[in-house]
């Protein structure tokens, strides 16, 4: 089992975090970014993508203080009250396309709530070379990106994730 670690980096006021943590996880519909997104994954026994699941919790927190809670995930969070920039590292998050696809579509439902930022589902145990997805966030849009390699990636942004999962590792005594 090899399992894809998740990190997410946003600049976002506090209260629009919040806000966005109150609500309820949707399904959303599958426009252009997702088929464009979906069209450049290579996978075995891929399917069509005419649902897009989501979380089953009342709140988005939720799905975030499970992964917190369970320990087999390696999950941290920090809020940067003076950068406002919330940071979310997972180091065994998912080791499929179909289990990151909730996560995913809440990734999309940040459009609005989020300045700028990114977030990256990749083999970060592993080398680090191969990205299942990454998302940008910037001029209020999310957007899904068709990147498959970790070098199409503004190189500050991955040393970012790098070196916070390394931290997390070294704090878990993982890796």
């Amino acid at each position: 089992m090899e399992l894809d670690s998740l990190y997410i980096s946003i600049q976002i006021e506090k209260v629009r975090l919040d806000e966005f943590f109150a609500v309820q996880p949707i399904s959303p519909n599958n426009d252009d970014n997702w088929s464009r997104w979906w069209a450049s994954r290579q996978m075995y026994g891929k399917t069509a993508l005419d649902v897009i699941p989501r979380y089953s919790q009342a709140h988005i927190r939720e799905v975030f203080d499970n992964l917190l809670k369970d320990r087999f995930y390696g999950a941290k969070e920090h809020y940067d009250e003076e950068k406002q920039r919330w940071t979310f590292t997972v180091l065994n998050f998912s080791e499929n396309y179909q289990e990151i696809l909730p996560m995913l579509a809440l990734l999309k439902q940040l459009e609005g709530y989020a300045l700028e930022g990114f977030a990256l589902i990749f083999d970060w145990m592993w080398g680090g070379d191969t990205v299942m997805a990454y998302v940008e966030f910037k001029e209020g849009r999310a957007l899904l990106e068709t990147v498959t390699e970790s070098a199409e990636i503004e190189l500050n942004r991955f040393e970012e994730a790098d070196q916070n999962l390394q931290s997390l590792a070294e704090e878990l005594g993982a890796r």
